[in-house]
């Protein structure tokens, strides 16, 4: 081989490893946070109003009700150490409400990907199944105190969701009893879907 071919082959190698590392530096700002657009907003509002609705369904406030009697059965940490095929942590996303919540999910199932319920404690009552366990308490994230509070709230941007890895908006309404908030109902909505 000449010294030509070398240094040929030499700068075809040296240009391989810089493609790789501008890919590989590049990754991070194709899985940032996603800007919602205003039309995206647009849906999102139209989610929001089908969410307090599904809120107020009477069946999520009875469970959640009775969630909420009971009280949290055990903390994140215990709920980690489960395993998959336990029937406890199986009946979360079994029982007659997250059956309910699969309904709801069926009737979009491109936009919405996670449906999850909370009691006033945190405590999950129901959710959709999911690649990826919840945390079983969610009490002390935005996302579940504001809801709590009362409010309805937006995540600000879209972003993978933590549990089915999908590009998402979560929101979340609050459950009511009698006017008092006694829960949360959190969506996932995909992001591609909102576009």
């Amino acid at each position: 081989m000449n010294t030509f071919e070398r240094y040929k082959r030499s700068l075809i190698k040296s240009y391989a490893w810089l493609v790789m590392a501008v890919v590989i530096l590049m990754l991070p700002a194709f899985a940032a946070a996603g800007d919602i657009k205003p039309k995206m907003q647009q849906k999102i509002n139209e989610y929001k109003k089908k969410a307090v609705e599904w809120a107020a369904h009477p069946e999520i406030v009875k469970a959640t009700r009775e969630a909420n009697a009971k009280g949290p059965i055990m903390g994140n940490l215990k709920w980690r150490e489960l395993k998959d095929d336990d029937p406890l942590l199986q009946s979360f996303s079994t029982n007659a409400t997250a059956k309910l919540m699969i309904k709801f999910m069926e009737t979009n199932p491109k936009g919405i990907n996670k449906i999850a319920l909370s009691g006033n404690k945190g405590h999950r009552v129901a959710y959709t199944p999911v690649q990826k366990r919840l945390a079983y308490i969610a009490a002390g994230k935005p996302n579940f105190d504001e809801s709590l509070d009362g409010n309805v709230w937006q995540q600000g941007e879209s972003k993978p969701d933590p549990n089915t890895n999908i590009d998402s908006v979560q929101i979340t309404v609050p459950v009511k009893d009698g006017g008092k908030v006694i829960g949360v109902l959190l969506l996932s909505l995909t992001a591609a879907n909102l576009q």
